[in-house]
């Protein structure tokens, strides 16, 4: 069986169980419009699925924000204030970071809640995605505080309410394979994160409720990458729906 043959097997199982798999997407580090930026506009378009766009506050450029005004569904998250790593030598990459003072952190969100929120109006939702999906304790704590009521990373979420009245919605598959060629992972490996978490949402192994995020970053995608969300976002089955990113995040 091919990786797309098992994705249905299991979308299969979803359906014998009169089950819904419910999915979303996410794009981390956009600042201004590309051809690769476009591309992906073109697939939200075209395949009528809702893209939630993690945009960079400090590096903001004025056509981005003209260019989303054309687009139905997407949505705005805040992709931290500039995306710099803020770790000494030896530590993984950060910066919503614990070295810093707390103040210091505070200061650069709130700067960027205040940027994303009056350039892009209700477009942009209230959601945190840290930075290479890194971000110290303290400053989760201090989401609520700052006007934030989401929070997305990478991996299975523990718990839907990290605090309460914070949302946490999680991604869970990555197109890039970061540690290699920095290119498509390939099929395999992006098919088979897919179906593993679909088949532990259905087994109960995490929570069933959090919807399988698929990760993607536009301005590193090559021929493969662009190839496979054509085919993933062509693919239908009744047991898959791609949501919208206000019901991804549904306080509003």
């Amino acid at each position: 069986m091919s990786s797309w043959d098992h994705l249905r097997t299991e979308l299969d199982l979803w359906q014998s169980e009169g089950r819904i798999a419910t999915a979303w997407w996410r794009d981390d580090d956009a600042v201004t419009v590309t051809p690769e930026l476009e591309a992906i506009l073109a697939f939200e378009q075209h395949y009528n699925v809702p893209l939630a766009l993690a945009v960079v506050p400090a590096d903001l450029q004025n056509d981005l924000v003209e260019r989303l005004v054309e687009t139905v569904d997407t949505r705005v998250l805040q992709h931290g204030w500039s995306h710099k790593n803020h770790m000494p030598v030896g530590r993984k990459k950060q910066e919503l970071d614990d070295v810093r003072d707390i103040g210091d952190v505070v200061s650069d969100l709130r700067h960027g809640f205040s940027v994303l929120k009056s350039r892009f109006g209700s477009r942009f939702l209230p959601v945190i995605v840290p930075p290479w999906n890194r971000v110290a304790e303290d400053v989760v704590a201090s989401l609520q505080s700052l006007g934030f009521f989401g929070i997305s990373t990478f991996n299975p979420r523990a718990s839907a309410e990290p605090y309460q009245g914070l949302l946490q919605v999680n991604t869970h598959v990555d197109v890039i394979d970061w540690r290699g060629t920095r290119g498509f992972a390939g099929e395999d490996v992006v098919l088979g994160a897919m179906v593993a978490h679909l088949v532990a949402r259905r087994t109960g192994q995490v929570d069933d409720l959090e919807p399988t995020g698929i990760l993607t970053h536009h301005m590193v995608h090559d021929k493969g990458t662009t190839k496979f969300l054509d085919n993933l976002f062509s693919m239908e089955h009744s047991a898959l729906n791609w949501l919208k990113i206000p019901g991804v995040f549904p306080w509003q």
